[in-house]
């Protein structure tokens, strides 16, 4: 059960909340192929944060002497994917690979730890409703990422994180701080200042992460319409 103070702290955690509107039944912000993408780009980043990949030419690089458990069977998972391939996928094919079944995946663990709760079965239709735990997780969720392109918080691995995501997905609108015109130019301006803040830390890459999350939805845009 979730209790106060236990909010999520994976990037992957943070987007889906992002993604999801908590007052319609936490429907989502994004087609599911879409933000199945951006799932797999968030766990992605959560790697970088825990230093057990790189990116180098647009591939990623894991840390081969590191093998102990990331702390989460989702991130774990995904570490696996990425260790088949020596000596590391390109990012776009990583990502595609790693979104298959992450929606759902994501959404039970949130579900598990509390932090969404699942509503009755639909009478006439598939699947399930399902509600924010206490609706102070979602505004948190927004605010740390509105503080942070604001300047009122400093850098920070995870919310530097999820501005690259939010910028990259066009989600502006869910952090309520204006039109896309307006917070698009304070997103980008902790995108570009990422790598420097960094200082060398793996998710200095971030932005290449989010940039190919990017490719791959517009690659999946592409391909329907053919």
């Amino acid at each position: 059960m979730w209790r106060p103070g236990l909010d999520p702290t994976l990037v992957r955690e943070q987007f889906y909340l992002l993604a999801h509107d908590e007052t319609r039944q936490m429907r989502p912000h994004l087609h599911l192929p879409a933000l199945s993408a951006g799932l797999a780009g968030a766990t992605v980043m959560d790697l970088l944060i825990a230093q057990r990949v790189t990116v180098e030419s647009g591939s990623l690089r894991p840390d081969w002497y590191q093998r102990a458990s990331t702390g989460d069977p989702i991130t774990d998972d995904v570490l696996a994917l990425i260790m088949e391939t020596a000596p590391g996928p390109a990012l776009p094919a990583l990502i595609r690979a790693a979104s298959a079944g992450l929606y759902e995946r994501t959404t039970a663990a949130l579900v598990h730890k509390g932090v969404i709760v699942e509503g009755p079965p639909r009478r006439w239709r598939k699947g399930r409703d399902y509600a924010i735990a206490h609706e102070g997780i979602a505004v948190r969720a927004r605010a740390r990422v509105g503080y942070r392109m604001e300047g009122r918080d400093g850098p920070s691995p995870e919310a530097d994180s999820l501005c690259t995501l939010v910028s990259a997905l066009g989600l502006h609108a869910v952090l309520v701080r204006g039109t896309r015109s307006e917070v698009e130019p304070l997103l980008q301006r902790v995108v570009r200042d990422l790598p420097e803040n960094a200082a060398g830390h793996p998710v200095g890459e971030a932005p290449a992460v989010a940039a190919a999350v990017l490719k791959v939805i517009q690659d999946m845009a592409t391909s329907a319409m053919m």
